[in-house]
C-alpha cells in the first residue's frame, strides 16, 4: 500500500521541480535584462513597487494558500462541499481585495497601480486548491502557462528605464493568466460548478484563516518589509542590490521550498489516520529540507561573485557578500518554515506559531530600523539572518517542551 504513495510523492515533487525550475527561467531570462535596462535605481523602484504589492496579496490571500490545501483534503469525495469551499474562498478574497493606494506616492503611483495586477489575479487563482488535491502536474502547467504568456512582452516594451510600469504590468498580467487558467483546469477537473455562496460562508473562510494570515503576513515582517525600509532610510540603489540578491537567492532555495509544498498535504491526510506514517515522513521531509538548503547555500555561495557579476552586470557591486549572507538565512529559515507548518499546525498550535512568527518580525523590523542607515543592504541581511534563528530557536524549544509534540516522533523509535 506504501509504494502508490511514495511514487505519487515523488512524482508531485518531480512536478513542482519542474514548476520551479520553469519559474525560475522566466526571471532568469528578464532579470539580467531588467536589471541592466531599468539600472538599479529603477530596478530598486520596481522593487519597492512589488514590495507593496505583496502587502495587498498578504491580504487578499489571507492565509488561504495555507489552510486552503487542507480544507480541501477534509472535503475530497465531497462535490457539492468542495464546490462552495472554492466559490466562497474567492468571494473571501475579493472581499479582501483592497485596490487603494496612497496617491501621496506620485512619482511610483504610475507603478505601483500596474504592480497591483499581482494582487487581482490572485482572487481568482485556485492553486491552494490543485495544492490540496495533489493534482500538482497540473498546478504545475497552470503556473508555467501563466509566467511563459507574459514572457516575451518585457523585451517588446520594456526599452529603457523609463519603462519600468511596462516591467511592473508585464509581471502583474503573468498573475492574472494564471488564474484564468487555474480557473478553466478547476473546471475541466469538474471540481468548480454553479456558484455557491453565502456571507456566512464568506466570514467562515475569512473565520478559519485568521491564524494562517497572521503568520503569512508575519512572513512579510521578514523579508518584505526589509525592502520598504531600505527605500525609506536609505537609496533605490540599496534597494534594488538587496532586491536583485533576494531574487538570485531563489536557486539555492529552489528545491527546498518543493519539499515542504508537496509534503503539507500528505502529512495533513495521513496523520490522524496514520500518525506513524506522518511523523516518518515529517523526518524525511525536514532532514531533506536541512540537506537541500545548505547544499544549495553553499554551492551559490561559492559561486557569488561571477554569478552576480554575470547576471546583475557592473552596477550591483557587493551584492555578492550579500547574496552569501541571505543564503545563510535560509539554512534557518527553511527549517523554521517547515517544522512550523507540518509540525505546529496539525497538532492544533496554529496560533502559537503565528504569534511566535509576529513577534519576530517584529524584531526584525526592530533590527532593520537600527542597522539600514549604517550599512545599507548588508544591515538588512543580518537583521534577516537573526530573526530566522531565533524563530528556529522557538519552534524547537515548543516541540521539546511539549510531550504530544515530541512523542509524535519517539513513536518511531518503538516497534
Amino acid at each position: 500500500m506504501t509504494v502508490p504513495k511514495v511514487s505519487r510523492l515523488r512524482s508531485n515533487f518531480l512536478a513542482m521541480m519542474v514548476w520551479q525550475v520553469g519559474n525560475y527561467l522566466v526571471p532568469l531570462a528578464t532579470f539580467p535584462y531588467l536589471t541592466r535596462v531599468l539600472g538599479a535605481a529603477q530596478f530598486g523602484v520596481l522593487g519597492y513597487a512589488t514590495a507593496v504589492a505583496t502587502y495587498g496579496l498578504i491580504v487578499t490571500e489571507w492565509g488561504f494558500f495555507l489552510s486552503g490545501p487542507k480544507a480541501v483534503v477534509e472535503r475530497r469525495g465531497q462535490p457539492e462541499a468542495l464546490n462552495e469551499l472554492v466559490w466562497s474562498t474567492m468571494a473571501a478574497k475579493a472581499c479582501l481585495c483592497n485596490t487603494q493606494i496612497d496617491r501621496k506616492l506620485a512619482a511610483v503611483y504610475p507603478v505601483l497601480l500596474a504592480a497591483w495586477l499581482t494582487v487581482f489575479g490572485s482572487v481568482f487563482t485556485l492553486n491552494w486548491l490543485l495544492q490540496g488535491l495533489e493534482r500538482f502536474s497540473v498546478f504545475a502547467t497552470v503556473a508555467l502557462a501563466g509566467r511563459f504568456s507574459a514572457l516575451p512582452l518585457t523585451f517588446v516594451f520594456v526599452r529603457h528605464s523609463g519603462d519600468v510600469v511596462f516591467a511592473a504590468g508585464i509581471q502583474g498580467s503573468a498573475a492574472v493568466l494564471t488564474g484564468l487558467f487555474s480557473l478553466i483546469a478547476a473546471w475541466r477537473l469538474g471540481v468548480l460548478h454553479r456558484p455557491c455562496v453565502s456571507a456566512r460562508s464568506v466570514r467562515q473562510r475569512i473565520r478559519e484563516s485568521a491564524d494562517m494570515f497572521v503568520s503569512s503576513a508575519s512572513v512579510s515582517l521578514f523579508g518584505v518589509t526589509n525592502a520598504v525600509i531600505l527605500a525609506a532610510m536609505t537609496t533605490p540603489y540599496q534597494v534594488g542590490v538587496y532586491t536583485a540578491a533576494d531574487k538570485l537567492k531563489t536557486v539555492a532555495n529552489m528545491v527546498p521550498a518543493q519539499i515542504n509544498t508537496v509534503c503539507y498535504p500528505r502529512i495533513a491526510s495521513l496523520f490522524t489516520a496514520q500518525p506513524r506514517s506522518a511523523a516518518r515522513l515529517t523526518v524525511l521531509g525536514a532532514v531533506a529540507t536541512v540537506v537541500t538548503t545548505i547544499a544549495g547555500a553553499t554551492v551559490i555561495g561559492y559561486i557569488a561573485a561571477p554569478l552576480t557579476t554575470l547576471i546583475l552586470g557592473a552596477g550591483y557591486a557587493g551584492s555578492a557578500s550579500l547574496l552569501r549572507l541571505l543564503c545563510l538565512v535560509t539554512v534557518f529559515g527553511n527549517l523554521a518554515y517547515f517544522l512550523g507548518l507540518q509540525v505546529l499546525v496539525p497538532f492544533g498550535r496554529a496560533r502559537s506559531r503565528s504569534w511566535s512568527m509576529l513577534a519576530v518580525g517584529v524584531l526584525n523590523v526592530g533590527l532593520a530600523i537600527v542597522l539600514t542607515p549604517r550599512f545599507g543592504a548588508e544591515g538588512a541581511a543580518w537583521s534577516l539572518l537573526v530573526a530566522e534563528a531565533v524563530l528556529l530557536a522557538i519552534y524547537v524549544s515548543m516541540i521539546l517542551s511539549r510531550s504530544s509534540l515530541r512523542n509524535h516522533f519517539t513513536q518511531l523509535l518503538s516497534r
